[in-house]
Formats: structure tokens, C-alpha cells, sequence
């Protein structure tokens, strides 16, 4: 294989891997996002512990699970301004900037601006890194924010 196949074959597998990270936010909330989590899924959140909630969860299952009861909570949720970017030389991670709003049961508006570091392997979601202010999610609750759904 010569150098331009392979550069080709990356750029193609970037693509790819635009794609479903984009599919991965658009389908937020949804079951149909569930299906692009590999077995070995890890998703980090390293502003989770200001808010008491885990930084980490690996496996599908553990995900999963808090997947579905963080999305309990942002019923009417919208998404917008999707931004993805592939990394140089690194076909296989993407980075996706988008922002959501839904509304709260107290009345107020969850702002969020959102970062994510997505990694991909056989057209799965292997690997997510999500940065968010932790701020918006106490002032949304009128300063108090449901440890409990996070867990």
C-alpha cells in the first residue's frame, strides 16, 4: 500500500467517523444512541465530581444506565450549532462542539455548552470525553442539583 492509498483510506475513515459522532449528538436521549456504544464504552466527565457525580463509567451497561436516567431529566431537550472536527493523522478521534437547552421541572431554561472528545473503533463509540460548566447545571436548579440522577 503506498503512502497516498493509506492517506486516502484515512481521510475516508475520518469521514466516517464525523458522521457518527454527529449521529451520536443528534441522537441524544434516544435509544437509537445506545446502538453506537461499543461493548467497552468509557465516557468521562471530569467536571463530574463538582457536582458529586462519578467522572468515569465503563462498559456498555454502566453507560447505559446513566445514559437513560441523565436523559430522564432533560425531557425536551435541544440540540444546536453542531461543530465536528477530525484530528490530524488520528482518523479515529473527532472532536464535537454543539449546544443544548431544555427545559427544567422548576421552570428555568439548562443551558449548556458542551465539548466532546469522541474515539471510534469498528463504527462504534469506544471512547468519550465531555467537558460542560458545571455552573449552568446548579443555576438551571436554582442551586441545587439531584446527585442522585448523576450516580
Amino acid at each position: 500500500m503506498t503512502d497516498e492509498t493509506s492517506t486516502i483510506h484515512g481521510e475516508a475513515l475520518a469521514a466516517i467517523n464525523r458522521d457518527l459522532a454527529k449521529k451520536v449528538v443528534e441522537l441524544l436521549g434516544t435509544e437509537a444512541q445506545l446502538d453506537l456504544y461499543a461493548d467497552d464504552i468509557v465516557m468521562e466527565f471530569p467536571y463530574g465530581p463538582s457536582l458529586g457525580m462519578p467522572d468515569r463509567f465503563e462498559t456498555k451497561p454502566k453507560v447505559v444506565d446513566y445514559v437513560r436516567r441523565i436523559s430522564e431529566g432533560l425531557q425536551g431537550l435541544v440540540i444546536r450549532q453542531i461543530s465536528v472536527s477530525s484530528v490530524a493523522g488520528d482518523p479515529t478521534t473527532v472532536f464535537v462542539e454543539y449546544e443544548s437547552d431544555a427545559p427544567t421541572p422548576g421552570g428555568n431554561t439548562y443551558h449548556q455548552i458542551y465539548v466532546n472528545k469522541m474515539q471510534f473503533r469498528d463504527g462504534k463509540l469506544v471512547h468519550m470525553r465531555e467537558l460542560w460548566d458545571p455552573k449552568r447545571i446548579i443555576d438551571a436548579g436554582n442551586g441545587v442539583y439531584d446527585r442522585q440522577t448523576a450516580r
